[in-house]
């Protein structure tokens, strides 16, 4: 018996919750009409929608959102999901979920995540994002806190010192000096 397909929010705010897909159609957004509402700044109020397709699986639509629906990293206007597709909408990364479990189902996703190997020592579970815009992305990092400090500290100092010159500068051409 095929398990019903889901989405299972991967980003750190929502993760690990899942929607059920029974119906014909799910707008995904900020807004609570939503069927799927995901209260983050980076998603649209209607940001995409998902689709059933005639065979079962969904298709995603984006609605023109301002940051705009990937999957698999790649940006789309519409296209049908398969088992294990990552879904991005905005900073929210979900999975999309799809096929009876059984021991031969597929144990890594479409984006080349293996999600049985864990020889290199990371697991799923490990990681906290998987999202360019999630507050463990970039520069922003648990281990680079220090760097990141002193980095801000620098650069706030270099623009305070920059204005300075500028304001001596505008006071001595204009100021009657």
């Amino acid at each position: 018996m095929p398990q019903t397909p889901k989405i299972i929010v991967l980003s750190e705010q929502l993760r690990g919750q899942s929607f059920e897909l029974t119906d014909e159609q799910y707008p995904i957004g900020r807004s609570e009409d939503c069927a799927i509402c995901i209260p983050d700044p980076t998603i649209s109020s209607l940001h995409c929608t998902l689709v059933r397709e005639e065979d079962g699986s969904y298709r995603v639509e984006d609605k023109g959102s301002t940051n705009g629906t990937r999957v698999n990293g790649v940006r789309v206007e519409s296209q049908r999901l398969v088992n294990s597709d990552i879904l991005q909408v905005g900073g929210v990364e979900l999975l999309y979920d799809s096929e009876e479990k059984t021991a031969t189902s597929v144990l890594s996703t479409q984006t080349g995540i293996d999600l049985e190997d864990t020889a290199g020592g990371l697991e799923v579970r490990d990681m906290e994002n998987f999202s360019p815009f999630g507050s463990n992305s970039g520069i922003y990092r648990p281990d680079n806190r220090k760097t990141f400090i002193i980095m801000v500290a620098v650069l706030g100092t270099l623009a305070l010192a920059v204005l300075v010159v500028l304001v001596i500068l505008i006071v001595k051409l204009f100021g009657g000096g």
